[in-house]
């Protein structure tokens, strides 16, 4: 058996695996690896294209089908037990697979570290290229628990190059992770899609693990999903109008869920009150424009059950990764 295991979920996106499912065969080969790929979607020209072209790759069908993001890769690291590490990565990832290489050697040579991740830039899909501008350096966390993507948008000139460990955690795009070290399960099962990235995150802060961002790309990233208008409470409502209403739906819910996973009152009555202060405004800004996903995650918040991790570190540790 390898140490590496590579999870990749697919869900009708063809045109993106012909392009980023060679850096995984190049992975398997020289790292070596065994790569997984769980096909949410059912799709026969996938199922086709991947066994003539990657027949070394592990392709699955879901019995429940479409599964989303969190579930499919807990049940993949689930159902291949043994491995050292856990490459989950994303159909829309463009992956570099040397620096992968160096992550696990560097992994190897800090058992320390529990998750890692290098600078993500964005890939522009309609052009074929790969670009300098920022995709994600690791996900901010404020006091108020609103979280984004550090210098999202940005062209990347290194001015972020002496922070990147300040960040809280790793985007759900990319990312390698010590089996050994992760939560179980990886992936709060009930958050179909978004949000439960920050939630991993949260759940490793909390067992008191290393997270790292190296500072050399490692991949590209065709988002589809993003805020690129700022954190203002008037320039997120600009950015919420762009969304589809699924993804606007799940994350609102999942937000609820990982509050209710890892928020606490120990944080103090600054923090409190300033997390009651904003969840109150984007309640209102929901009931009035989207009262469907309002009442969704009301429902969330009143009748799903918080599922909380152990706790190893003392609040004022987690608040030192918020800003």
């Amino acid at each position: 058996m390898h140490k590496v295991l590579i999870g990749l979920n697919t869900y009708n996106d063809l045109p993106l695996l012909k392009e980023s499912l060679p850096a995984l065969e190049e992975l398997r080969l020289n790292l070596p690896a065994d790569v997984v790929i769980l096909d949410t979607a059912w799709n026969d020209e996938v199922q086709d294209f991947i066994q003539t072209k990657f027949p070394n790759f592990t392709y699955l069908r879901h019995p429940d089908g479409n599964i989303g993001y969190g579930r499919s890769y807990t049940e993949m690291l689930g159902r291949f037990p043994g491995y050292k590490y856990f490459l989950a990565v994303t159909s829309d990832v463009l992956l570099d697979a040397a620096k992968v290489g160096l992550f696990v050697k560097r992994m190897e040579e800090d058992a320390a570290v529990a998750m890692c991740a290098g600078k993500c830039h964005h890939w522009d899909t309609l052009n074929h290229r790969k670009t300098n501008v920022i995709d994600s350096l690791g996900i901010v966390a404020e006091k108020r628990h609103h979280f984004y993507d550090k210098g999202h948008g940005e062209v990347d000139h290194g001015q972020y190059d002496d922070g990147l460990n300040d960040v809280f955690g790793i985007s759900g795009a990319v990312f390698l992770i010590r089996v050994k070290a992760a939560p179980k399960p990886l992936f709060d099962p009930r958050m179909w899609m978004y949000k439960e990235d920050i939630d991993l995150s949260y759940r490793l802060r909390w067992l008191g693990e290393k997270i790292v961002i190296f500072p050399e790309v490692w991949a590209w990233h065709a988002r589809s999903v993003s805020n690129k208008e700022g954190k203002g409470l008037e320039k997120l409502a600009k950015a919420d109008q762009k969304k589809r209403d699924y993804a606007r739906l799940h994350s609102y819910k999942n937000h609820f869920l990982l509050l209710k996973n890892n928020f606490t009152r120990r944080y103090g009555f600054r923090v409190v009150w300033a997390m009651l202060s904003y969840e109150v405004l984007k309640g209102v800004y929901m009931l009035f424009r989207h009262p469907k996903v309002f009442f969704g995650g009301l429902k969330t918040l009143l009748f799903t059950p918080a599922r909380r991790s152990p706790r190893r570190v003392s609040a004022q540790k987690i608040l030192s990764f918020f800003n």
